[in-house]
């Protein structure tokens, strides 16, 4: 029953951040079909692998163990990257331009770049703010 619960809050949040089953396996080094043996529940899932699975989904381990009903926690690494931090609206399902700006800074290697790009929207937000 836990592998299948676990499973479920994988696949559930892997959705909500519009992360295919393959991009999520590529990430971490397995087969898409193994990505669907865990989320069915059906293959028992390491604690190491379970923490590189919480690492490319930007929430917390305990989220996975966490009661029925509860909303999970997103992790500080992801965290630092929203001005307000508010955790509720970071964990919001992603809408279509979102999962393209997501998806395209994923494919952005260059450090500094990446920096730039958010230094970038961290002044659009204070802009808008103003008024």
């Amino acid at each position: 029953m836990l592998n299948k619960n676990i499973g479920q809050k994988i696949k559930q949040i892997r959705k909500s951040w519009g992360i295919s089953q393959i991009e999520l396996a590529e990430r971490i080094g397995i087969s898409f079909q193994q990505i669907q043996k865990y989320e069915k529940g059906l293959t028992m899932i390491s604690v190491m692998r379970l923490q590189q699975i919480s690492e490319v989904l930007g929430v917390n381990i305990t989220v996975f163990f966490e009661d029925e009903g509860i909303t999970p926690k997103v992790s500080d690494f992801a965290l630092k990257y929203s001005p307000g931090g508010d955790r509720l609206e970071i964990f919001q399902p992603l809408d279509k331009e979102e999962i393209i700006l997501l998806k395209l800074f994923r494919k952005t290697r260059n450090k500094k770049i990446r920096e730039g790009i958010l230094k970038q929207l961290r002044g659009v937000i204070e802009l808008e703010n103003k008024k």
